[in-house]
């Protein structure tokens, strides 16, 4: 793994929690007729977080291309 593989690994890490908590907070809120405007907006905020979470965990654990078959080409 390059260093910047293990920063993305660290960063989706760290942002599991927060877009957890979003989500769950913006379901549990969607069902209050009081708060369904802050539920919707916490479960937006949450997929957005957890989409970001995803393309780092995706970047994190992608494979190096080989390199090509044929030697150099003068």
């Amino acid at each position: 793994m390059t260093g910047g593989q293990v920063a993305a690994l660290i960063f989706a890490i760290l942002l599991l929690f927060p877009g957890g908590c979003f989500l769950l907070v913006g379901i549990g809120t969607a069902t209050d007729p009081h708060y369904r405007d802050i539920g919707g907006l916490s479960i937006i905020v949450g997929l957005v977080i957890l989409g970001v979470m995803g393309l780092l965990f995706r970047f994190a654990f992608r494979k190096r291309r080989p390199p090509p078959a044929g030697g150099a080409v003068p």
